[in-house]
């Protein structure tokens, strides 16, 4: 109940009834605390969701996994505590994965901190150097500020790495088959019935406007 009031934005029911739960002395697991945490990060409640993450370990001596410190940065980065965020980062008693990097640069667009971005996006390339989402997001972030030499680095790092932006795809389905096509490609299925159908549609509107004209 407490996840699927988490789940569906009613964070005051949830974190009410997670204090119903402790009352009755039902102990919480590690489960319950992710809920509770999701529900202050629906709410905007940083400080609760700072409070719930210490009384989880002071309390009742639970281990916080990654979902947990995940969560965290994610409450205080979505509201504008990126520092703050960091802090909990860089004193995780592990290894911060993708999960923790992605939550901060998530935040720092939401909240366009050139900073930040370079922070998490330099650790994501660190973590997954073959995955290019961190440099294409620091690359675009750099282009909007015109900070064209750093822009620049970042792309010249993609080439000496061999990493490339994988282009966006579609799908569409046809008969029993699933098709896939991207942005200029003209390999998929029935391109040519395609083309023909966008000709037609374009002659077409192109007719309706110059009834229009003439009824004018």
């Amino acid at each position: 109940m407490i996840g699927g009031y988490a789940h569906h934005g009613f964070a005051r029911e949830a974190l009410n009834l997670f204090e119903e739960m402790k009352s009755a002395r039902v102990r919480p697991t590690h489960v319950t605390f992710i809920s509770a945490l999701h529900a202050c990060g629906h709410a905007g409640l940083v400080n609760e969701g700072r409070e719930q993450f210490d009384s989880m370990v002071s309390e009742f001596g639970i281990t916080p996994h990654v979902e947990h410190y995940a969560s965290l940065v994610d409450i205080m980065g979505r509201y504008g505590r990126l520092e703050d965020a960091l802090d909990v980062i860089r004193n995780m008693p592990v290894s911060p994965g993708w999960a923790i990097w992605g939550a901060l640069l998530g935040a720092a667009l939401a909240h366009d901190d050139m900073g930040f971005v370079k922070v998490a996006a330099e650790a994501l390339m660190e973590i997954k150097p073959e995955n290019a989402v961190p440099y294409v997001t620091l690359f675009n972030v750099c282009a909007d500020a015109k900070r064209w030499e750093d822009a620049g680095r970042v792309r010249d790092e993609m080439g000496r790495r061999g990493i490339k932006k994988q282009r966006g795809q579609s799908w569409i389905e046809v008969g029993e088959r699933v098709c896939a096509f991207g942005s200029g490609d003209g390999s998929g299925l029935c391109m040519a019935e395609v083309y023909a159908l966008i000709e037609g549609l374009d002659r077409a509107c192109r007719g309706l406007c110059n009834e229009s004209e003439s009824d004018i």
